[in-house]
């Protein structure tokens, strides 16, 4: 067990937060923030103070809370890019990647790949066609090499205090006892990782206008939503419920906040390549409750999962161990990983505006021809040594 001793690596969040606050917080990804009776029911206080308190959380720690949108209900896949690029083509490649309307995410990244890591959100039937757009970066010299993993949904690990002293006021790293969890854990695969069999669209232009800005922020009022999308209030709660979830394309919502300072922590993407599926389930399902994992994905046909984290530079290396001790008793096959600068990073969302008539429209053709038409850069042969 190893620990986080100086205050000054303590974040402002957990400095402000005691553990009504964190059942609180679990409470807002549990359920819908806006049924303030099932969130006071789970953290034993009267509705007013809970209402009280979570505006309060909101405020003073600035914290985000999304809605989570299963994007196969709305006849989207996913793809996680890895990208490298030469130094002077970074700006140049952020800015066609910053571009590309069906970008959900965007940050720098270093390492394994030196340039950006991306994710996408498309209709499946373009796969082939963000492939060609890659190899035609490839081809203008603006990226060297690139890596595209097809993906379910990303899984976003819900906050969790399982480590944190609230008495001493910091972080305990329980190595050990979470390869044990591993061991125990379920190897049964949650349903949200199962490989996709359909991308059905079960909405409409409007739910995806709603979507759009849930993901921004899941708390918005019913009145400031159809301000935004120009619905009336009575319309926006009645799709809200019936369309976006009683149908689960809102599967619950995430509260996103980072407990410890950037100053002392990095964010690494892993790959991890598993066994089998058993062993990548047992992985998955004890990732529920870790502190430093933000998200995964399942790689669609494989036995290998994209994890998202965010920890202490001092317990990077203690991460790596427990990997490789995972992988001597035969639950990983192998590994890398790349660092995430966060700043800068761009988030995209729902691209409501590439829908039209009922069906996705996107045209990577389109922008493979933008793309030889506005490249500056004279094209080189590959370099060579000798």
């Amino acid at each position: 067990m190893s620990s986080i001793d100086e205050l000054g690596k303590v974040s402002s969040y957990m400095k402000l937060m005691d553990e009504t606050s964190a059942r609180i917080v679990g409470a807002l990804s549990r359920h819908d923030p806006r049924n303030i009776s099932a969130i006071s029911r789970e953290v034993g206080l009267p509705n007013s103070t809970t209402a009280f308190r979570i505006k309060k959380l909101v405020k003073k720690l600035n914290l985000e809370i999304n809605a989570r949108v299963d994007f196969n209900k709305i006849g989207l896949t996913r793809a996680i890019v890895f990208t490298e690029t030469r130094p002077k083509m970074w700006k140049k490649l952020w800015k066609i990647l910053e571009d590309l309307r069906c970008l959900t995410y965007l940050t720098k990244c270093h390492g394994r790949f030196q340039g950006c890591y991306a994710i996408f959100a498309f209709p499946p039937a373009s796969k082939e066609s963000l492939e060609d757009y890659f190899n035609e970066l490839k081809r203008l010299n603006i990226v060297n090499r690139y890596l595209i993993f097809w993906t379910t949904n990303l899984w976003e690990v819900h906050p969790s205090f399982k480590w944190y002293d609230f008495d001493q006021k910091k972080w305990l790293f329980q190595w050990k006892p979470w390869i044990s969890e591993i061991n125990l854990a379920s190897d049964i695969l949650k349903e949200q990782l199962a490989d996709p069999e359909e991308y059905p669209i079960m909405a409409d232009k409007k739910d995806l206008l709603l979507l759009r800005q849930l993901e921004k922020n899941g708390i918005l009022s019913y009145e400031k939503l159809a301000e935004t999308v120009n619905m009336k209030p009575r319309t926006v709660a009645y799709r809200y419920k019936k369309h976006l979830t009683d149908r689960k394309i809102i599967t619950d919502h995430m509260v996103w906040f980072l407990p410890y300072l950037h100053e002392f922590s990095d964010a690494f993407t892993f790959v991890i390549e598993f066994e089998n599926k058993k062993s990548l389930a047992k992985f998955s399902n004890a990732a529920d409750e870790t502190p430093f994992i933000l998200s995964f994905a399942k790689v669609i046909g494989s036995n290998s999962l994209i994890v998202n984290t965010y920890i202490p530079r001092k317990e990077l290396l203690c991460f790596i161990e427990s990997l490789n001790l995972l992988a001597e008793k035969e639950l990983v096959k192998n590994y890398f990983y790349v660092t995430l600068t966060l700043d800068p990073h761009k988030r995209g969302g729902v691209p409501s505006e590439l829908f039209e008539n009922g069906n996705w429209k996107f045209n990577f053709e389109k922008k493979i021809e933008e793309l030889k038409e506005n490249s500056v850069e004279k094209i080189l042969p590959p370099l060579s040594c000798g």
